[in-house]
This record gives C-alpha cells, structure tokens and sequence, in this order.
C-alpha cells in the first residue's frame, strides 16, 4: 500500500521534471544513437509549443486555458495517465469475482549483461519462461491442476534507476479443469511453493537462452558466455509472491500503479542544477521512509537510457484464460461456474461479489478558477516550427 505522503506528492504538481533533467545534458545527448535520441527529443518536446496544442474554455465561467499536446512516448513520465485510464477501462471487464496472486519473476545479476546486450530477444525469452512455468506449475495435479489466466508486465529498473529486469504477474487464484467442466479454487491465500516456481523458472529460461547461444542468436562480447550460464544454474533464484489481492478493485488499484509505470516519475526529482539531480527512492529495508540519491546529470541519463524498450515490444502480455483469442469465450465460462458455486477440488465454494467500479472517473476536467464547469476544447494550436538557423 502507498503511504499517504506518496499519494499526496502525486496529486502535486512536480518541481522539477524529467526534461529539466535532460536540459543539462547537452553534450552527453550529441552522443546518444538514433533510438535514444527520439525518445529523449520526444520527452524533451511533450507538452509544449513544439507539438501544438488546443485552447480550452469553462463551460460556466469562460475561463481559457492554453494545453500542449503530449509526446505519446511510452518512456515518458508525463504521458501514461490517459494511456492507464483507457487500459483499465478495457481490463475492468475481464475480472472475475475470485482471488488474485501477485508473482514476480526476476533475472539474476550474473545474467544482466546478456539482457543488456540482447534486449529483444532475451525479454521475449524471459516472458516465455515465465509463462510456461506458471502454466506448467498450475496444470500440476498436485499444485492446482487446472488452465489458469494471468497478466504479465516487464519492469527493468530499481528504485535508484540500476538494471534489474523483472516481470510481475497477477495471477488468477483458480482456473478451469483439465475437462473444463467446473472451476478449481486455489486454496484461499495461497497459490503455489516459490520455491518449486523458482526451481521451474530457472530451467525454462537457461534452456532457452542455451538455445539460443548455440544458434549464435545471442550477440555477446564473452569468449564464453556459457560460464554465465552455468553460474546462474548454481545460485537458488527468486520468485516472490505478495498476499493475495483483497478483491477485484485492490487488483485495479494495483494495476493502475504498475502497468503504465516508467523508470521514474517527475515526483520523484526534488532537486536539479547544472551537474547533479537528486530523487526519491523507497528503500526495501524502510518501506515507510524515502531517502534520497543524488548523482550527476550524465550518470542519471546513462541509467535512465538502460530502460529504454525495443521499438513495438509488448511489456503487458496475457496468457491463459486471459489470452486474446481465446479470453472472451474462456471467461464466460469461468464466470458461469462462479456464479453457481461450483465446489472445487478443495472443498472451497465461490462466490460471486460486487463487480468494481469504474476506474477511470471522470474524463472531463473541473475548472481551476469556479470550481464548478469543466473545461471543453474550443480551438486548436498549430505546432511551433523551429526556426531556421
């Protein structure tokens, strides 16, 4: 759960932003490559004259007001609400009344080097691991023994901005029988033993990334990269599962935080000159207390630059009874044995309970002088062109 003074900072308007940041980077930003220097330009660009904008007008006062467009760059902090709303309204209707598990799968350190170097194809690997472990662990009789659905998101940074490649997981706690014929409840607050997905999970993906370099699809700098490998065989890895989910709206409350989530938000950046920036980070140790990390302005950019995504990688990905071909038909299903209380295998009866409210709220914006109107779009901004040297 955020603490209050988190949730207060986010209804703030920021003091510093990410682009500020940047703005002290001049020379380091002549040597960023192609992919860098878009994403950086875009954030740099967002909501300014650069990309135009629209003129909005209260619908009571007539108080104007003057908003730039955004950059739409899914690495920017200021452009994921709107994104988060839209994604949530889709996501509420495929909630069933049950359980939910939050799991999180992470890569090893001895591994990073070749995430690094390989982004595309080992976070697709990393997502097929993490798939077929928790399909492979639910099919288990002895587990659950039933086709369960889950959502997967890929998060790559740490709250001080190191690479720490990672997916979280909410899980359904149940899922459909091997026949289909009714629904199997996992036991109330618990899904599976981390300590058997851990082992699952660390098979799957050395084998796929074995596979990978032996079809030299790897690209590695190492004479011998499977030394790598082998260490990370040697190390226990960890999965953690968090206590289930209170219900569907805690699922929504917490989907809204993570899914759309970037490396790091503008709330966080509390102080800015020409050479350092200083942010918030939560430490594990004092989930209650932030403390503070100030680096310079190049060394913050070189961290932030570790979390770009390759161009059209998916980090939200279904699988399951959530899988897009199948979902619709798969949850009504689900729905029905629900309903009816189908008791499970563990002597458990479902309940249906009262479906979440919508989490977007209202779209339209309260206006900042009467308090009462909203603001409507009245006129539009053409986009400021630079001017010719």
């Amino acid at each position: 759960m955020a603490c209050p003074a988190a949730s207060r900072r986010r209804r703030e308007q920021p003091q510093f932003e990410l682009a500020d940041v940047f703005r002290q980077c001049d020379d380091t930003l002549l040597r960023l490559d192609g992919r860098q220097a878009r994403v950086v330009r875009a954030i740099l660009r967002c909501r300014t004259a650069a990309l135009g904008g629209h003129v909005q007008q209260c619908d009571r006062c007539d108080h104007r007001v003057i908003a730039y467009n955004s950059c739409r760059d899914r690495h920017c902090p200021k452009c994921q609400g709107h994104r988060q709303r839209r994604w949530l309204e889709a996501q509420q209707q495929h909630l069933l009344a049950i359980e939910y598990h939050h799991v999180v799968f992470t890569v090893p350190d001895t591994l990073h080097a070749l995430f690094r170097a390989n982004p595309r194809l080992t976070y697709g690997l990393l997502f097929a691991a993490v798939a077929e472990t928790l399909q492979e662990a639910a099919r288990n009789p002895g587990n659950l023994g039933a086709r369960i659905g889950f959502s997967c998101v890929l998060h790559t940074w740490t709250q001080t901005l190191l690479y720490h490649p990672h997916i979280h997981c909410i899980v359904t706690g149940g899922g459909l029988d091997r026949q289909r014929r009714r629904w199997v409840a996992a036991r109330p607050g618990f899904l599976f033993p981390v300590r058997i997905l851990g082992r699952l999970f660390r098979g799957k993906l050395l084998r796929r990334l074995q596979q990978s370099i032996d079809a030299n699809n790897l690209r590695i700098a190492e004479h011998d990269p499977l030394a790598r490998l082998r260490a990370a065989a040697s190390k226990d890895w960890v999965v953690y599962s968090k206590p289930p989910f209170a219900g569907p709206r805690q699922v929504l409350r917490y989907l809204g935080r993570y899914t759309h989530r970037v490396a790091i938000s503008n709330h966080r950046i509390v102080a800015l000159d020409d050479k350092r920036v200083t942010f918030r980070w939560n430490d594990r140790a004092r989930p209650d207390t932030d403390r503070l990390m100030t680096l310079e302005v190049a060394e913050f950019l070189r961290r932030f630059l570790l979390h770009l995504l390759p161009t059209g990688l998916m980090r939200i990905r279904h699988y399951g009874l959530l899988a897009n071909p199948t979902r619709q038909r798969d949850l009504a299903l689900c729905r029905r044995y629900i309903a009816a209380g189908t008791v499970d295998d563990h002597g458990q009866r479902a309940h249906a309970s009262t479906p979440p409210g919508d989490p977007s709220a209202q779209h339209l914006i309260r206006c900042p002088r009467c308090r009462r109107g909203h603001l409507v779009v009245v006129g539009h901004l053409a986009p400021l062109r630079a001017r010719s040297p």
